[in-house]
């Protein structure tokens, strides 16, 4: 069977099964939600085309490989009996045809399952199907934000942006997991406006409540982050106790 006619059959067979691992599994089909204020708006999105067609690259790949493989020992089964071989034609074209379906559908429910939603205060990764991973990282708590990109996703036009949390280690995480103190957002077209978006929202919810740059640098200059008002009080304090030692 050819690599398009593979395909087709593939399209075909997932838009089925798409519908019934949703109901049965219950895997939410609309991307998921976070608290909003009046007037915010949340921005949800999925991978990158351009990150589905990478992973469809190493499909075709890797289909290449293991069909030519299997089609070179039918053709070795069929030179040595020839009645073996027509015995063993299904068999073959069974491992031929059916792994090749079975991983175009599982990239596709891959990409499908996968959803980043922004908040003005959190950001919410959801990916999976058989087991459903979900985690929410408020700005406050991200440590640094940080762009991968090797030279195949380069050529492909994406980028990974790996989120570091308080507490988070130096590691990166497999691809596609989360671990307690990271968050890793695959296959995004505009990860170096996505990573200053993140850390402006970071800087901003650390600055919140606690007034404003020009304040906090006035401070400072005033003596190690104190204002006048503390230095009187300190100087009232430094008397007392002198007072009470003498």
């Amino acid at each position: 069977m050819s690599g398009h006619a593979t395909q087709k059959a593939s399209e075909w067979v997932y838009r089925g099964l798409w519908g019934v691992l949703t109901g049965w599994f219950r895997v939410p089909r609309e991307a998921p939600t976070l608290p909003t204020r009046a007037g915010e708006t949340l921005d949800a999105r999925r991978p990158s085309e351009a990150w589905l067609r990478y992973r469809k690259f190493w499909f075709w790949l890797f289909l290449a490989i293991t069909d030519i493989f299997f089609l070179a020992v039918w053709i070795a089964v069929l030179a040595t009996n020839l009645i073996v071989g027509i015995i063993l034609a299904p068999l073959f074209i069974a491992l031929i045809v059916l792994p090749d379906v079975f991983a175009f559908i599982a990239i596709h429910l891959r990409y499908d399952t996968t959803w980043y939603v922004f908040s003005p205060r959190s950001v919410r990764i959801r990916r999976g199907i058989w087991l459903l991973h979900e985690t929410t990282i408020t700005y406050e708590n991200i440590q640094d934000v940080s762009v991968q990109q090797g030279p195949i996703q380069r050529h492909f036009g994406f980028a990974n942006l790996l989120i570091k949390t308080a507490g988070g280690g130096g590691g990166a995480p497999q691809a596609g997991a989360l671990g307690a103190h990271v968050g890793l957002i695959e296959g995004v077209h505009d990860a170096n406006e996505l990573r200053d978006l993140i850390m402006s929202r970071v800087r901003a919810s650390r600055s919140a409540g606690l007034g404003d740059d020009d304040h906090d640098e006035r401070g400072a200059g005033a003596g190690g982050g104190f204002t006048p008002a503390h230095l009187e009080v300190l100087r009232e304090i430094a008397a007392a106790a002198k007072r009470l030692s003498a």
